[in-house]
């Protein structure tokens, strides 16, 4: 775990419980199982959605952005946390309690747009079911051979009689 990182957890720590997990070569932070922020490269970065993202373009911030794979620029959520408000204990715990609401938020939002899949029981297929399909298929299959022979008999005694 980097220092700032350290740092930073020392400071949040009246906030509850924070966890970390690896990524994007950095830490995602979580409260609970929620993912809120990110410290990438000695930066925080907090999640923000339309409530704070005004605040953030006016302190001259921006999302953070990686290459995707096929080399686009991609943006996240994730806004560069401004130096005033790391320097000062009582806005960056402002701050972090905004970015976790807009990290609940945008979870609970997703769990609603994102409808879940039906799971649809398959129909069990006695063996009464499939022994009676068969003996229908058989049935047909008799009687085009019995219609087969009708008219192979009709054909070979209207040839008998015409002789």
């Amino acid at each position: 775990m980097s220092s700032f990182l350290t740092h930073i957890q020392d400071r949040l720590k009246v906030c509850g419980p924070l966890s970390y997990k690896n990524m994007f070569g950095g830490f995602g932070v979580y409260s609970g199982s929620q993912i809120f922020a990110m410290v990438i490269k000695d930066r925080l970065y907090f999640r923000v959605g339309q409530s704070n993202q005004a605040e953030y373009e006016s302190a001259g911030m921006a999302p953070f952005t990686y290459a995707g794979k096929d080399g686009k620029l991609v943006r996240v959520s994730y806004w560069e946390v401004p130096e005033e408000v790391l320097e000062d204990d009582e806005d960056l715990v402002f701050w972090f309690r905004k970015s976790l609401a807009e990290a609940n938020k945008a979870s609970s939002l997703k769990k609603k747009t994102i409808p879940k899949k039906k799971i649809i029981a398959k129909k069990k297929v006695t063996k009464s079911k499939v022994s009676s399909s068969k003996k229908t298929i058989a049935k047909k299959k008799a009687a085009r051979k019995k219609s087969i022979k009708r008219t192979v008999k009709k054909t070979t005694t209207k040839r008998k009689v015409s002789r």
